[in-house]
C-alpha cells in the first residue's frame, strides 16, 4: 500500500510539476499575443497615419522632380526676363515670356512666384511699393539683377519704396545736380555705402568706370576711378539711379551697362493701382483679411514643412522596432493629427482667398474706368504741350469721387461713383484748358 502510495504522490507531483510548467507557459503565451496584438495595432494605426502622407510625399516628388527638371529652364527664362525686358510694358512682357516658354519647353512662368513669396511680397506693399504685377516684376529685377538699376519712375512712388526697402543698407539719397554729388560719390564708393541718385536723367561720365566694373588690382585691395581720382573700391558699395523724367536722353554706350526698370503708368498697372485705392476706401477690411490670409498662408506653409522634416527626422533616428517605441509613435500621431489640422486650414484659406477676389472684383469696373479716364486726359498733350496731367493729381481727383455720398451698395454704389469721377475730372480739367480748346 505504501508502495502504490508513493508511486501515487509520484505521479501527482509529476503532474503538478507539468502543470506549473503548462501555466507559466500559457502565461508566457498570453504576454506574448498581448505584445502580438498590441505591435499589430501599432502597425495598423502607423500605417494608417502614415498612408496619407505617402500619397502626399509621392504627389510632392512627382512635383519636385518635375520642378527640378524644369528648373534650368524656368532660371533661363528668369535671367532674360530680367536681362532684357526691364524696360518693356506689361503686353510685351507676357508676350516674349509666353514665346520664351514654349521654346524652351515650360508650361507656364510667373517671375513673381519663381523669384519671391507672397510675405516678402506683402513686405514689398508694405513699404510703399504699388500692389500691381508690374512694380513687384520690377522690384524683384532691381533685386534680383546684376547690372545697376537705372529706374524710370515718374510718379516717385518706386523710389519712396526703394528708400524704405534699403533704409537698413547704410543707404544716402542724393540728386544729380546737387553741389556735393562728386564728393558723396566717392565716400560711397570709399567706405561701401548704398548710393540713390535721383534726378539722373543722363549718366555723368564720372559714372561709366564704376557702371563697367573698371576696377585695378592693388594687391588685396581694388581700385577704381571716380572723376579724377583713384579711390579704393569697397566691395559693400551699391549704386541706383533714378529719373522722373519717361524719356531720358540715354546714350547707347550706357543703355548696355544699366538695367532699365520703367515703372512709367501703364494701364494694366494703373488699373491694379485704382483698385486697391478703391478697396482700401470701401471695404479697408476687406484687403486686410486677405493680406492677414497670405501671410498665415505662407506661416502654415512653413510650419508644414517643418512638421514633415519633424516627422521624417524621428522616423531616421528610431532605434529598435519603431513599433515598440510608444514615445515615437505618440509623437508621429501628434505630428500627423497638426499636418492634418494645417492642411485642412490651408485648403480653407485658398478657398477663402478666392471668394474674397471675387469680392474685389465688383470694383473692378470703376478702376477701369479711372484707367481709361487717365489715358484720355493724357492724350491731350498732343493738342497743347501745357496740357500735362500728373498722376498724383489724378489720383488726387480719383481719392476725392470715392467721398461721394454712399448709395445703395452694390452695382448702384459703382454707378455712382463712375459718375461721380466723370463729373470731378471734367470740371478739373475743363478749368486747365486754354479758351480757344474748350
Amino acid at each position: 500500500l505504501e508502495k502504490a502510495l508513493d508511486v501515487v504522490e509520484q505521479e501527482v507531483a509529476e503532474m503538478r510539476c507539468r502543470f506549473d510548467k503548462r501555466t507559466t507557459e500559457a502565461s508566457r503565451l498570453a504576454i506574448e499575443l498581448d505584445q502580438a496584438t498590441e505591435t499589430i495595432n501599432a502597425a495598423e494605426n502607423l500605417v494608417g497615419k502614415l498612408v496619407g502622407e505617402h500619397s502626399r510625399w509621392t504627389n510632392q516628388v512627382e512635383v519636385l522632380q518635375t520642378d527640378m527638371e524644369e528648373l534650368p529652364l524656368l532660371s533661363q527664362v528668369a535671367a532674360s526676363f530680367i536681362t532684357y525686358l526691364g524696360a518693356s510694358p506689361e503686353d510685351a512682357r507676357a508676350q516674349l515670356v509666353q514665346r520664351w516658354s514654349k521654346e524652351v519647353g515650360v508650361s507656364r512662368f510667373e517671375l513673381s512666384k519663381f523669384l519671391s513669396t507672397e510675405s516678402e511680397q506683402l513686405q514689398w506693399k508694405a513699404e510703399g511699393l504699388p500692389s500691381d504685377a508690374l512694380s513687384v516684376e520690377n522690384a524683384l529685377i532691381i533685386l534680383h539683377g546684376t547690372r545697376t538699376p537705372f529706374l524710370i519712375d515718374p510718379s516717385c512712388r518706386a523710389s519712396s519704396w526703394l528708400k524704405e526697402n534699403l533704409k537698413n543698407s547704410r543707404l544716402e539719397v542724393i540728386n544729380a545736380n546737387d553741389n556735393g554729388f562728386m564728393t558723396a560719390l566717392e565716400l560711397a564708393v570709399r567706405f561701401g555705402k548704398t548710393l540713390l541718385i535721383q534726378e539722373m536723367d543722363t549718366i555723368d561720365p564720372a559714372l561709366f568706370p564704376l557702371l563697367r566694373g573698371d576696377f585695378i588690382s592693388h594687391g588685396p585691395r581694388s581700385v577704381v576711378q571716380v572723376g579724377e581720382k583713384l579711390m579704393d573700391y569697397n566691395e559693400d558699395f551699391k549704386l541706383f539711379l533714378s529719373t522722373r523724367n519717361p524719356k531720358p536722353d540715354l546714350p547707347p554706350s550706357s543703355v548696355a551697362l544699366i538695367s532699365i526698370v520703367n515703372f512709367s503708368t501703364t494701364r494694366a498697372g494703373l488699373t491694379g493701382q485704382l483698385l486697391a485705392v478703391t478697396i482700401q476706401h470701401e471695404k479697408p477690411q476687406l484687403e486686410e483679411r486677405k493680406s492677414a490670409l497670405l501671410a498665415k498662408e505662407e506661416s502654415q506653409k512653413v510650419e508644414l514643412n517643418k512638421l514633415e522634416e519633424s516627422l521624417l527626422q524621428e522616423l531616421a533616428n528610431a532605434q529598435g522596432s519603431i513599433l515598440e517605441n510608444k514615445t515615437l509613435i505618440e509623437s508621429l500621431n501628434q505630428t500627423k493629427k497638426n499636418s492634418v489640422v494645417i492642411m485642412e486650414a490651408l485648403t480653407e484659406s485658398q478657398n477663402l482667398q478666392a471668394s474674397l477676389d471675387e469680392e474685389r472684383n465688383i470694383y473692378l469696373k470703376l478702376a477701369e474706368t479711372g484707367a481709361t479716364l487717365y489715358f484720355v486726359i493724357k492724350s491731350l498733350s498732343a493738342v497743347n504741350c501745357m496740357y500735362r496731367f500728373s498722376l498724383t493729381s489724378f489720383l488726387t481727383v480719383f481719392k476725392e469721387a470715392l467721398q461721394a455720398k454712399a448709395s445703395s451698395g452694390g452695382k448702384d454704389r459703382i454707378e455712382s461713383l463712375v459718375c461721380t469721377l466723370k463729373v470731378l475730372l471734367y470740371e478739373s480739367i475743363c478749368r486747365s484748358l486754354f479758351k480757344a480748346d474748350r
